[in-house]
């Protein structure tokens, strides 16, 4: 059972309602919906999610219910997946940082656990924008171009280097360059243990390279490497003479690529996080299926009696609609035919997606109400000619309405994915016939398949959702319907967070730059469950944001509540800060626990050596 609430609003335009779910009369696994219409330019609302564990978001639907366009639809859940521009991007990502240090690594964060390894073939997706709405993955050169465009709107002058079989970043802050390499997940520690090193420093200082851990794609996965891995690593940045800097995605990365787009009327747009359709961009000769992606669908069905199609269509030549004279067919010919003028009327109904269009579906009842040589309704994909439509023709034997069903997949699903289309009509009429003969489109419906990046959807979490609804409509009359399912998920729940350190107590010094860290075991209050792993962060951070090197980022690999910080990375005299989570056998990983700090003595290490 779902109530709604109303509550006051900060602002007119603001309208918040909270959705309260009755947890305890659910099962595991029940879908939950929430409708909400919204008719002002900026809400919000709040949806409550219940259960022991984030849900499983299904579907989220923007509609458009109004007479006139919806212009630029944006949602954001929690402040988060509003991703319409590179500013917008930055903001969420850079949200609470003070110091150009912490945007870089923010950024650098954000990016490589969003990506995995495969090779869009769409020019686009080398700017984040595009990859990270439409795809989610790259290889190194694509991951490279998103850091160099937001590094540089986050006001950080960013390089992309070229060293040699791989692609990197260098990014500037603090008076210095730093490297960063998003597709490796990894940065290098200088020789100090507490900055960035730089490429020019690792030309000369292979071991920086050669002590570090080089992390895999599964943050649970840590330590994964082989020798030979960090052996090409350190072969790749310390052969100097061949690394350069790359210049080949500025064009790409310097457009100003926005996720904007209109829902005319009768038009919504559905997204799925999972690919329900089972449709991806790929490659002719490599059809294989990406690692994650997900599927929507753009669905325009328009009321031709309540619409005036004359503002939506691309009229090339001789065309009319009901709603601007009022005659009928819905979009028909404005100067029917004779002998002396033959040229057929043409038109298209153009086809915008913010998203890659990768096939689809286009119906429509065609009108042709005479049988002579100057009666004709035709369907072409793309342009109009003034031959019979390569997609369909009235065939004649069914009486003047036909209505097809055109399947545009393969005019769709192209080596280069396609944000928008284009279905064109030819149409004749006889203006000599007794009574006159009329040709056009009475209805028609259009189902764009798309891909989309399932990170970059609005997703419920548990607990409390706030949802910012807003847009650039004007036009009077506007309503947008937005719809979420999602499916709670109360059978299961996260391991326990560590809240005790055992060795070295909080606070306490060392006399070692290795510690043994130890702590109490987390508990797993599902019946048959345990704990099968921890996972330990080591930071100079008091809130242990980000660790301080790669190397000091590592899971245990067992349920054992111990981790030796690995050798070379750490400094006498200096305070570190450390957590840990853990991780069930069913593959849940809990919050990660209370932070702790130690203190390494003046002269640890030195019998170390």
């Amino acid at each position: 059972m779902i109530r709604c609430r109303t509550m006051l609003a900060a602002s007119p335009l603001l309208a918040v309602f909270v959705i309260f779910a009755a947890v305890s009369m659910l099962t595991a696994g029940e879908e939950r919906s929430f409708s909400r219409v919204v008719a002002s330019a900026e809400e919000e609302f709040i949806i409550e999610v219940g259960g022991t564990l984030d849900p499983e978001n299904i579907e989220v639907t923007v509609e458009n219910l109004g007479p006139t366009p919806v212009v630029d639809p944006r949602i954001s859940v929690n402040g988060k997946f509003d991703w319409y521009d590179i500013d917008s991007m930055v903001k969420e990502i850079t949200e609470g940082c003070r110091t150009d240090e912490e945007k870089a690594l923010a950024i650098w964060e954000w990016v490589h656990w969003k990506r995995f390894q495969r090779s869009p073939q769409d020019s686009r997706a080398r700017h984040p924008v595009i990859a990270m709405n439409c795809y989610g993955y790259g290889i190194c050169g694509f991951t490279a171009a998103w850091l160099k465009a937001l590094f540089t709107s986050a006001g950080l002058p960013a390089k992309i280097q070229e060293i040699w079989h791989h692609t990197v970043n260098e990014v500037y802050y603090d008076g210095a360059w730093h490297y960063f390499d998003g597709n490796g997940k990894v940065f290098y520690l200088a020789r100090d243990n507490r900055t960035v090193a730089s490429l020019a420093e690792l030309e000369q200082d292979g071991w920086l390279v050669e002590r570090t851990i080089h992390a895999p794609f599964d943050p649970w996965v840590r330590p994964g490497e082989t020798p030979e891995l960090t052996r090409e690593f350190v072969s790749w940045i310390t052969s100097a003479d061949d690394n350069y800097e790359e210049h080949s995605h500025d064009e790409e990365i310097e457009k100003d690529y926005k996720m904007s787009y209109n829902l005319k009327p009768g038009e919504r747009l559905i997204r799925w996080w999972q690919g329900v359709l089972g449709k991806y961009e790929s490659s002719l000769n490599r059809p294989v299926a990406p690692e994650r992606y997900a599927n929507g669908q753009l669905i325009w069905e328009p009321d031709l009696d309540q619409v005036d199609m004359l503002d939506y269509l691309k009229v090339i030549e001789n065309i009319s609609t009901s709603g601007h004279n009022g005659r009928k067919p819905a979009i028909h010919i404005n100067r029917l035919h004779d002998k002396s003028y033959s040229r057929p009327a043409r038109f298209t109904i153009p086809i915008r997606s913010p998203y890659p269009a990768i096939g689809g579906r286009f119906w429509c009842t065609l009108v042709r109400e005479g049988n002579s040589r100057l009666d004709d309704a035709s369907v072409f994909w793309g342009f109009p000619d003034f031959e019979p439509g390569n997609l369909a023709r009235h065939r004649g034997r069914y009486g003047p309405f036909e209505t097809v069903e055109l399947c545009l997949d393969h005019h769709i699903d192209k080596e280069e994915p396609l944000y928008g289309y284009e279905v064109g009509f030819s149409l004749l009429g006889n203006a000599g016939s007794n009574p006159p003969t009329q040709s056009g489109v009475s209805w028609f419906k259009s189902v764009t398949d798309l891909q989309v990046s399932p990170h970059s959807l609005p997703a419920l979490s548990l607990g409390r959702n706030l949802i910012r609804y807003r847009d650039s409509s004007t036009a009077p009359g506007k309503k947008v319907r937005l719809s979420w399912k999602w499916r709670e998920r109360d059978n299961d729940n996260p391991p326990g967070r560590i809240t005790r350190a055992v060795s070295p107590a909080d606070r306490a010094e060392v006399a070692t730059l290795t510690p043994r860290l130890q702590w109490r075991p987390a508990e797993d209050p599902d019946q048959g469950d345990r704990v099968t792993d921890y996972q330990v962060m080591v930071s100079l951070r008091p809130d242990c944001r980000w660790p301080l090197s790669m190397s000091l980022y590592q899971n245990v690999g067992s349920p054992e509540c111990a981790w030796t910080v690995p050798g070379s990375f750490l400094n006498p005299g200096t305070t570190y800060y450390w957590k840990i989570r853990a991780r069930d056998s069913r593959q849940e990983a809990g919050n990660w626990g209370e932070i702790f700090s130690f203190r390494t003595a003046e002269n640890a290490g030195k019998s170390e050596k």
